[in-house]
């Protein structure tokens, strides 16, 4: 999914990702060299930047570690969002933000100036830990992100990845799984999604210089784009925990 917009007379163009497709991550790095950006923003914290490009320096945490963990429920939800995304990569054979990784190297290549443009991820995890429901807890811990039997039959990830990696303006099928996802996990939606949103258009809104790429998933792409002239972001309630 691609994007070109025109704001406060800046080009910025959206490269939206799944973040489990490799023809996305060969995109990706194609655009950055076509364009030559002054800045590329990615959808990452410091942390996961640190985590990617220092992936094989890391070891992959063990679940026993929670018991060393000073917040052990924000440990757990990691822990387990993480092992939901690698084993989907792994499906796909792909690893975890192959595309992030290529938008950094891409704009090294350049001189481009990189920015993390996302939430820091604790203060995501946190968020979560304290404002969903057990329920929600139970469903994420062991059973990943619930969606009823009915409704996962309409959802066809290989018909997914061929509408981003085709650069579908927009994709039904996104549209599709995030009100599927809203009316499941409305807290869920409005801590992982609606929030992020608005802080990474609340980044882009006084972002420097004229052209700008934008790497981010593509359930996010819309969203940003519709805050970006949103005035009253609240960034003091979207940090708070």
């Amino acid at each position: 999914m691609i994007k070109e917009i025109i704001f406060n007379e800046k080009k910025i163009t959206f490269v939206g990702t799944a973040h489990i497709s490799k023809a996305n991550a060969l995109q990706v790095n194609e655009i950055i060299l076509n364009q030559r950006p002054d800045v590329v923003c990615v959808e990452l914290d410091r942390n996961r930047f640190y985590s990617l490009i220092n992936k094989d320096k890391i070891k992959k945490p063990k679940i026993t570690a929670i018991f060393k963990s000073k917040k052990p429920s924000v440990f757990l939800l990691a822990y387990v969002l993480s092992g939901i995304q690698r084993n989907i990569a792994k499906k796909y054979k792909i690893d975890p933000g192959e595309e992030m990784f290529s938008a950094i190297t891409s704009a090294k290549e350049i001189n481009a100036k990189i920015a993390l443009i996302d939430r820091d991820i604790n203060v995501t995890l946190l968020k979560l830990t304290k404002n969903i429901t057990f329920k929600e807890k139970f469903k994420i811990l062991f059973s990943g992100f619930f969606v009823p039997k009915k409704d996962l039959k309409k959802i066809n990830i290989d018909s997914i990845l061929k509408e981003v990696e085709e650069g579908k303006e927009n994709s039904d099928m996104i549209e599709q799984i995030l009100q599927i996802f809203t009316e499941q996990h409305k807290k869920l939606k409005e801590i992982l999604i609606d929030q992020r949103d608005q802080y990474m258009a609340y980044q882009l809104q006084n972002m420097p210089g004229e052209n700008i790429v934008v790497v981010v998933g593509a359930g996010h792409v819309n969203g940003i784009i519709n805050n970006l002239n949103n005035k009253e972001i609240d960034i003091k309630k979207i940090l708070t925990i």
